[in-house]
């Protein structure tokens, strides 16, 4: 697997498979795009527009946002830092488009902002340049992560947030770099905010690196 150099026909096969696997999928998630319909978690799909289109109507970027749980009138109840939907507003506004295609476009480009993360996790790995497209070919054909690129909900964020909080965490701890300390507590807090229950899973390898590392240390004769 840490072979960096493949036979050439190897190498053009799995390029081929990974760009398959990104039309693919970019085709999958864009399917049907100017649909207003969300299949799907449809309660949490709404829910999210249903926030993000009272933070429109009256322009609220606060905390205090109004939550819908039981029906009017809605409470402000702070279950996560809207992040998510302040951007659907943001650029529902800047475009010109409806809050669903906003957020599907947010959703899809968080998505593909994470891959460069798997990518270079994969590297750490040992795993080669070019048999990493394989890994990437698996997840962009994964139906779950066609779905959530393309739907109402943070999670295309709050993975982006994680897989660069995890690269950078591991950077740091190699390097002892200030560039990629930054970038853990940049996109750590980031995924903090948007859904700390999901960044509670990612801290376990985290933790896990850290932990082997001190081991090593600890056993050092230097």
């Amino acid at each position: 697997m840490s072979d960096s150099s493949p036979p050439r026909g190897e190498r053009l096969f799995l390029r081929g498979i990974f760009c398959v696997a990104l039309l693919a999928h970019f085709y999958s998630a864009t399917l049907n795009w100017s649909s207003g319909f969300m299949p799907g978690h449809e309660f949490r799909q709404a829910q999210t527009a249903i926030v993000s289109e009272y933070i429109d109507q009256q322009n609220n970027f606060s905390l205090l946002y109004e939550t819908p749980i039981v029906g009017k009138p809605w409470v402000s109840i702070l279950l996560e830092v809207p992040v998510y939907e302040w951007s659907v507003v943001l650029l529902s506004r800047r475009a010109g488009i409806p809050h669903f295609m906003a957020a599907r476009a947010v959703s899809l480009a968080c998505f593909y902002l994470a891959l460069p993360a798997f990518f270079l996790l994969l590297g750490r790995l040992g795993v080669g340049p070019t048999r990493r497209l394989l890994a990437l070919a698996l997840i962009l054909a994964c139906p779950v992560y066609i779905f959530y690129s393309r739907a109402f909900l943070m999670e295309s964020m709050e993975l982006m947030c994680c897989a660069w909080f995890l690269l950078g965490f591991v950077r740091t701890m190699d390097q002892r770099s200030w560039t990629w300390l930054a970038v853990t507590i940049v996109a750590g807090t980031g995924a903090a905010l948007i859904k700390s229950i999901s960044f509670a899973v990612w801290l376990l390898p985290a933790a896990g690196y850290g932990a082997c590392l001190l081991g090593r240390e600890v056993r050092s004769p230097t």
